[in-house]
C-alpha cells in the first residue's frame, strides 16, 4: 500500500530560521488529506487557479508531486494533473501566494527569495543558494553581508539597486528558472534576476530540478536493417552471387563460401597491362580483407543486439 499526501498551504516569511519557510498547520488553507493507493492506481493532483483564505483570494505559486510513477513535477500553472502511482509514496504540495505585507528587512522596501527542490519535494535550507551583486554587472561585485543574510533570511533589501543571482546548483539539483508569484506572476529562465531600488512587494521562487535521463534506446535489428544486410561473394554485376544477413536470411554471421572477385573474359580482355597487375594484387588479398569485414560487421551487430537486450526493458520516465 502506498501512502498518498496532499497540502495546500499559503506562503508566508512568519516565524525565524532558514528563509522563514517552516510551515505549520497555520499555513494551511484546506487541512492535509492522508490516503492510500495501490502501485498501478492514478490519481488527481489539483491546482486550483485560486483559494479563499480567510478573507482573501490567494493566487496559485506553483505545485510538486515528489514519487509519482514517471518521476517528480513541478507545475508552475493551476491545473489538474494525473500522476501514476509506482511503489513509493506521493507528497503533492500546492503552494498559494499571501496576501500584502511584503517588504523588504526593516520595514523598508524589499522582495523575498527562497528555493525549491523539486527532486526533495520541499523548499531547501541550502545557505548558499543566492548571490548579491552590486550592479553594474559585470564586474561581478559580491555583496558578502547581504548574500550571508538574504540566504539565511531570504529578504532583500531594495534600498538600492541589487542583483540576485541564483547558483547553478542547490542539494545537488541543477537550477531550472525563477518564479515571480506576487505581482504579475512570471517565469524567468535565466539565473540573475535584476531589482531596481525602490522594487517591493514581490516574492521569487527558483526552482532546482534533476532533469529526467533521456530515453536511451537503439533500433532493433530487425527495424535498423529492414533488409537485411547483401555481402558479396564473388562479383553481383556478373552473377557470381553473395550472400544475405538479417531477418528472413538466417542468422547473422559469417557464412560458408569463399569471398572473391570474378569478372568475364571480356572485362578483362579489355584491361591495360598496368590495369591487368592492379587487378592481379586487389583478387590476391580481397578474400582476407572481405573476411574481415565480414568478421567485424558481424561483431557489430551483435554487440548492437547484446545492448538492444540490456535495454530493451528501460521505459522513460
Amino acid at each position: 500500500m502506498i501512502n498518498t499526501t496532499i497540502k495546500y498551504i499559503v506562503y508566508t516569511h512568519s516565524g525565524g530560521g532558514v528563509r522563514h519557510h517552516h510551515f505549520g498547520t497555520a499555513n494551511n488553507i484546506i487541512d492535509e488529506a492522508d490516503g492510500h493507493a495501490s502501485t498501478g492506481d492514478v490519481i488527481n493532483a489539483l491546482g486550483f487557479p485560486t483559494l479563499p483564505f480567510g478573507p482573501d483570494t490567494l493566487p496559485f505559486a506553483f505545485m510538486s508531486v515528489h514519487g509519482a510513477a514517471d518521476g517528480n513535477h513541478l507545475y508552475t500553472s493551476p491545473g489538474n494533473q494525473t500522476v501514476p502511482v509506482g511503489t513509493t509514496d506521493i507528497d503533492i504540495l500546492v503552494v498559494y501566494a499571501p496576501p500584502g505585507g511584503i517588504g523588504g528587512p526593516g520595514g523598508g522596501p524589499g522582495v523575498w527569495v527562497d528555493a525549491f527542490n523539486v527532486d526533495t519535494g520541499n523548499f531547501s535550507d541550502s545557505l548558499d543558494f543566492v548571490k548579491v551583486l552590486t550592479p553594474p554587472t559585470p564586474p561581478d561585485t559580491i555583496n558578502v553581508a547581504m548574500t550571508t543574510f538574504v540566504n539565511q533570511d531570504g529578504g532583500v533589501s531594495t534600498a538600492n539597486a541589487e542583483n540576485v543571482r541564483a547558483n547553478n546548483h542547490v542539494d545537488g539539483a541543477p537550477f531550472v528558472e525563477w518564479k515571480r508569484i506576487t505581482g504579475p506572476q512570471t517565469l524567468h529562465p535565466a539565473p540573475e534576476i535584476d531589482l531596481n531600488q525602490g522594487e517591493t512587494g514581490e516574492i521569487w521562487f527558483a526552482f532546482y530540478q534533476t532533469p529526467t535521463p533521456p530515453t536511451f534506446s537503439l533500433p532493433r535489428i530487425e527495424q535498423f536493417m529492414e533488409a537485411g544486410i547483401f555481402l558479396l561473394v564473388g562479383d553481383g554485376t556478373c552473377g557470381n552471387g553473395g550472400r544475405w544477413f538479417g531477418p528472413g536470411h538466417g542468422p547473422v554471421g559469417p557464412g560458408p563460401g569463399t569471398f572473391k572477385i570474378s569478372l568475364s573474359k571480356h572485362v578483362i580482355e579489355k584491361l591495360s597491362p598496368a590495369q591487368h597487375k592492379q587487378l592481379n594484387e586487389i583478387m590476391e588479398k580481397y578474400p582476407a580483407t572481405a573476411q574481415a569485414a565480414l568478421v567485424s560487421m558481424t561483431n557489430v551487430l551483435n554487440d548492437i543486439n547484446a545492448i538492444n537486450g540490456m535495454v530493451s526493458g528501460i521505459k522513460s520516465r
